[in-house]
């Protein structure tokens, strides 16, 4: 009989051992589990920390691109002005350099406009007829569209052709 009690005893023992092994991995697992979705999220926090800045600092964009585009036609001037409003012409362009350069840094990019209307990052703002452009593509921007690391921040505006 005392066989019998340390066989059962030690086959009780053994079940318990496993389950106690099983409750082990599984709760390794779940840690497991927790750091990898733990790491996912802190990517993505570091990814996407600045979008609110860069949503606010956008339209200032759009008002320097503004600016540039109606930079004023300096042949009227004397040369010394002429070199003047060059340099400062060129600053300002050095300044868009530095700062696209930062916003690549960052993840953000303009949305691609070239070809056809994509609705997931185009907002069509009208649709014009075209003899040129194939129909259901971008003629022309009105305002351009950001993405931060593949986020759409803002769509692009644009008109298609019809």
């Amino acid at each position: 009989m005392p066989e019998e009690k340390s066989s059962t005893e030690l086959e009780n023992l053994k079940a318990l051992s496993e389950e106690y092994l099983a409750g082990w991995k599984r709760a390794k697992a779940d840690y497991e589990n927790l750091a990898k979705e733990t790491e996912r999220r802190t990517q993505n926090l570091v990814k996407f920390a600045n979008e609110n800045l860069l949503s606010a600092i956008i339209p200032i964009i759009d008002q320097f691109e503004l600016a540039l585009e109606h930079t004023p036609d300096i042949t009227e001037f004397s040369e010394a002005e002429q070199k003047r409003l060059k340099n400062w012409i060129i600053g300002l362009h050095a300044v868009k350099a530095i700062w696209e350069a930062a916003f690549r840094e960052m993840g953000l990019e303009q949305v691609a406009t070239d070809g056809a209307f994509d609705p997931s990052v185009h907002e069509a703002v009208s649709r014009e007829a075209s003899e040129i452009v194939p129909t259901e593509h971008i003629i022309r921007v009105e305002q351009p569209g950001y993405l931060l690391n593949g986020k759409l921040l803002r769509p692009a505006k644009v008109v298609v052709s019809n």
